[in-house]
Parts: structure tokens; sequence; C-alpha cells
């Protein structure tokens, strides 16, 4: 019985100190087991990204009436190499049609972790080289402010006084795992209503493979699982808002965007705030998130496949649905649906109330 017809690429002996893919240069970096040059390695990082923007082609978009994307800007290598490549791809867009399939609105939230005079030279370097997109910018502090929060706050933290003061409510909380935790809620809530406030009609979240796979576990861990579907999935609209998250970078490691970032050219290692080294502290002053990073970290040096099958197996999940009108269907600080994981008269799930507890009300 006769095999599949030979392919032209099958007929041609491959040279293996040549790039796997072109076959005329020398490989600079190998992906996932494939040696790649640095012009195959870059086309392959922006392919993947691109590919994740097929609902914003031009021709699903009317004329003048382009859809405005809001992209987080965490002056990390994620979010600029995101940044970055849907620059590229609206500037193809626009010379071979004259017209683009969306716009980007970039946000940066000043989290006031002390390396303010830093991100700001590099927030304006990044305006400079991509000025053909809107800009703003809004302390984390702002999320305070958002409807029904400070009621929130002050209703699960006893030791809370108005005004309200970020760093004060961090430093009352019982663990590392809480205090990241509700940084990161308050941040994607701060996010979400600034989207809404410029009629954006998705968030374009920098989320490697990896960062996907940390947080899959992370918030397992957390109690949370139930919700990671209609978090992680792209194009799903969170309860309530109308807001759908996509996730452009989710078929990309790491490792990888770390070092598209020195092989592009100009590279744009000048526009990324450096993480400083962490100190040294013990598994108990660690939080579930930082673990899970670290954990991440070594898997996918050796085994990528294992970061990728975590993201894909938490993609065929199924997305549980909760009644947009039934207000107490949906915790109020992560947004969660509550049916069934909530104590009785309880607005929030089970694990924010964990997050909220004081080391005052914790004994």
């Amino acid at each position: 019985m006769a095999g599949p017809p030979k392919t032209r690429r099958d007929n041609v002996a491959v040279d293996n100190s040549l790039c796997r893919r072109c076959q005329t240069n020398a490989p600079t970096i190998t992906v996932r087991t494939e040696p790649l040059c640095s012009a195959c390695f870059n086309k392959y990082v922006s392919t993947k990204i691109i590919k994740r923007m097929e609902s914003f082609r031009v021709r699903h978009a009317e004329v003048g009436q382009e859809r405005l994307l809001l992209l987080p800007l965490s002056l990390r290598a994620c979010s600029i190499v995101l940044l970055h490549i849907l620059s590229q791809h609206l500037r193809v867009q626009g010379e071979k049609s004259g017209r683009t399939g969306y716009r980007l609105h970039v946000l940066y939230v000043e989290d006031g972790k002390g390396e303010a005079s830093e991100a700001s030279k590099l927030y304006e370097l990044i305006q400079h080289r991509y000025p053909e997109h809107t800009y703003s910018t809004r302390p984390l502090s702002d999320a305070l402010a958002l409807p029904g929060m400070q009621e929130l706050l002050i209703q699960n933290q006893p030791a809370a006084t108005i005004p309200l003061d970020l760093s004060t409510i961090l430093t009352t909380l019982t663990s590392a795992t809480s205090r990241t935790d509700l940084h990161h809620h308050l941040l994607r809530k701060l996010v979400l209503h600034s989207a809404q406030s410029h009629t954006c009609s998705a968030i374009l979240w920098a989320s490697s493979t990896t960062r996907l796979a940390e947080r899959t576990l992370a918030e397992t861990a957390k109690g949370r699982a139930f919700a990671l579907p209609a978090q992680t999935r792209d194009g799903e609209a969170q309860l309530g808002t109308g807001t759908a998250f996509y996730y452009p970078m989710r078929d990309l490691l790491r490792k990888e965007v770390l070092s598209y970032t020195s092989l592009v050219s100009p590279d744009l290692e000048e526009l990324i705030l450096d993480e400083r080294p962490r100190p040294a502290v013990s598994t108990r002053d660690t939080s579930i998130d930082e673990l899970m990073r670290q954990y991440f970290s070594s898997v996918e040096r050796e085994y990528p496949s294992i970061v990728a099958n975590v993201v894909r197996t938490t993609g065929k999940l199924l997305v549980e649905r909760v009644e947009e009108g039934w207000l107490e269907g949906r915790c109020e600080l992560c947004d969660v649906g509550l049916r069934g994981r909530a104590p009785e008269r309880s607005r929030l799930c089970f694990g924010c109330i964990r997050v909220l507890q004081t080391r005052e009300a914790g004994g």
C-alpha cells in the first residue's frame, strides 16, 4: 500500500549545521529542540502572536471604526515584546490595505514598588519609539476608589480606616500569598475599569505560556481552579462587563520571549525594567505565586512540553456560566462565580475571604 505523498521538504537533505527552517544561516538559538537562526526565530515569535490576533484582522473591522484594544504595560519583557510586535503588525496592515483592524491604547499602572524614577524614563522611551498609540498612566492605589471597593475592604478588615492606604492594607495581611493575591486582583480591576473608561472592546494580556501555567497551579492551590477557563481563555467576556480578555503570547515560553528581546533589531533590552534579584527567604515567607514561578522557571528549561500541556489542558475545561443579572453571582474582589462556593450571606469566595484576613482577625 502506497504511503502519503512526499513533499518537497522530504526530498531535501537537512544540514544540521544550518538553521532547520531556512537551511541558509547558522543557528543562533535552539527552540524546543529545533536550531534556528535569528531571522527565523524572530519570525517564529511574531507568527505565534499574530496568529492569536485573528479576530482583529482588517476584514473584521469597518472603515473608521477599528476596535480599540487595551494593552496593560508592565515594562517587563513580555509586555514590551507584545507592544513591539503588535506595532509592527499594525504597520503591515496599514501598508497592505491602507487601514488597520484595530487600534491600541497602552496603559501603565504604577505599582509603587520603589522604581518610579527608572520606570518613568523607560515609559518615556517607549512612547517615543511607538508614538502611534495612545497612552495613559494610573497608580495602583486608584483601585481603592473603584465603586464598592472601600466598603468591601473596610468590612473585611476591622483595622482599616478611611482614607484607605494601599501599603498599610498590604502590610496587615497574614501572608505573602495574600499580599500578592490582593495586588493581582486590584491590578486586574483597575485595568478592567480603564478599558471600560476608554471604551476598549478587549484587553490584551502579555501572559506567556509559562505565566499562564504558573497561574493555573497557583489559582488551583488557592481554591479558584473552577474559574480558570473563564479567566484564561481567549475571547472570553468577563462577567458583567462585556470586555473580553485575549492572551496573544499564550504559545510562547518566557525564555523564548527573553531571547527575542536581544535577537530582534533594534533590540528591546533598553526598554525593559530589570527585575531586582529577590533576597533568599524561607519558603514560609514565599507566596504560592513565587513558588510556582520558581518551579516553572526550572521546568521550562528542560521540559517545555510540560508547561505547554498545563495551559492546553486548562483551555479544554468548560466555562461555568453565571447569570449576568444576579448581583450575588460573583465575588466582589476576584469576580469569579460564587454559586455554591461562598459562605452563606457572603459576597466573597472562600479564597478571597482568606486573602483579606488580617493579622488582628487571624489572631
